[in-house]
């Protein structure tokens, strides 16, 4: 398996740990060794996401947007503003 591949496996299961203890929170309130253990989450997902920047691999990939070749609709412009130039008089 890749490093990204990994980085993914391992985001995925500190987000199930998250969820779990969350239930475990809503069931026995804010005891203090739940809230050390969320606590910890916290560091280890903030470790994760430093791992991922210094291995060079992204977070969370970008979604690519198509966008289309055709001519917009004249409203769709008719609120912008004008770059440097401020809101043109109607």
């Amino acid at each position: 398996m890749t490093i990204s591949g990994e980085l993914d496996r391992t985001r995925a299961a500190l987000l199930a740990l998250e969820k779990s203890l969350m239930a475990l929170r809503n069931r026995v309130g804010p005891h203090v060794d739940v809230l050390r253990l969320l606590d910890d989450l916290e560091r280890c997902t903030a470790d994760l996401r430093r791992l991922e920047e210094q291995v060079g691999v992204r977070s969370r990939p970008h979604e690519l947007v198509a966008i289309p070749d055709d001519d917009y609709a004249h409203d769709f412009w008719a609120e912008a503003e004008q770059e440097g130039l401020g809101r043109t008089a109607p």
